[in-house]
């Protein structure tokens, strides 16, 4: 068992943890929306029916829903365009939500302290890169301070046009 250290998190770490997860909340609310609207079932049954989903189970069935009900293509394209910028951050929310956190050799950096703990024959992945795996220390998951705050940035105007669209597209 690893030693325990002091605890690398600041009060912005915490404050940015925080808003990121709320940031999925608000996506996973809107996406209970349009599958209520898409399905035209009451909007609290699509939320108790998803409840037990993560994220990438609800945009699944959003993006099925939609199939299912024959939403134009190119509507439907649009829609999973809006998705894949939290689909691809979705790596940081488990960080988040399921690690415990230790510094990085810089002191800019954290990262989950599962990394440094990991059997020989297991590498993370580096999210959406198809096969390229992490392969020496200098190389494993970190985020420092900018980018959880790009994150949150992107995660943010992302959320916001894509709202107006679904408003514009009446799906919610």
């Amino acid at each position: 068992m690893q030693a325990s250290s002091p605890d690398p998190l600041t009060d912005r770490h915490l404050s940015l943890f925080g808003a990121i997860v709320q940031s999925f909340a608000r996506y996973e609310r809107l996406m209970s929306e349009i599958i209520a609207t898409a399905a035209d079932v009451d909007p609290n049954f699509a939320f108790i029916a998803t409840r037990e989903a993560d994220f990438e189970g609800k945009r699944r069935t959003v993006l099925n829903v939609l199939r299912y009900r024959k939403v134009p293509i190119d509507k439907y394209d649009r829609v999973r365009m809006y998705l894949r910028i939290p689909h691809g951050l979705a790596g940081l929310l488990h960080d988040i939500i399921h690690s415990t956190w230790t510094s990085v050799s810089s002191s800019n950096w954290i990262q989950p302290d599962w990394v440094l703990d990991l059997p020989p024959a297991v590498r993370p992945s580096l999210g959406e890169v198809d096969a390229e795996f992490i392969q020496s220390a200098d190389e494993k998951v970190g985020y420092t301070i900018e980018d959880m705050s790009e994150a949150l940035r992107s995660l943010s105007l992302n959320f916001n046009e894509f709202s107006d669209y679904v408003k514009e597209l009446r799906l919610s």
